[in-house]
């Protein structure tokens, strides 16, 4: 009986007041929320723009780390042995002539 007469005696307006600023709050907190979620999909949708713009540029890069890979790979198998089979020509004669310089 106390208790009741307690809340009949307490003025509605505390009442309002007790029960609007959790309400506020928690509307705050839930706009909030929203306005990170609708910034994050922009974000998303930056990233993802980014990303297939790093993609296509590093798609590019490895096209032309294969043309240096096969510019390479040309260079040894048609230039280096010719070249190498004329510097042992080379020093096979070297070597032949510096015999006859010994004796």
């Amino acid at each position: 009986m106390i208790l009741g007469n307690m809340f009949e005696t307490i003025p509605s307006i505390y009442w309002m007041i007790i029960i609007a600023i959790p309400v506020g709050f928690l509307t705050f907190i839930l706009f909030q929320i929203g306005m990170f979620i609708k910034d994050s999909r922009g974000l998303v949708t930056e990233t993802k723009e980014t990303l297939s713009k790093t993609n296509k540029i590093l798609s590019d890069a490895q096209e032309i780390v294969n043309t240096a890979k096969s510019t390479v790979e040309e260079v040894k198998q048609l230039i280096i042995p010719p070249v190498r089979s004329i510097g042992n020509v080379l020093s096979s004669v070297s070597a032949f002539l510096g015999g006859f310089k010994k004796e």
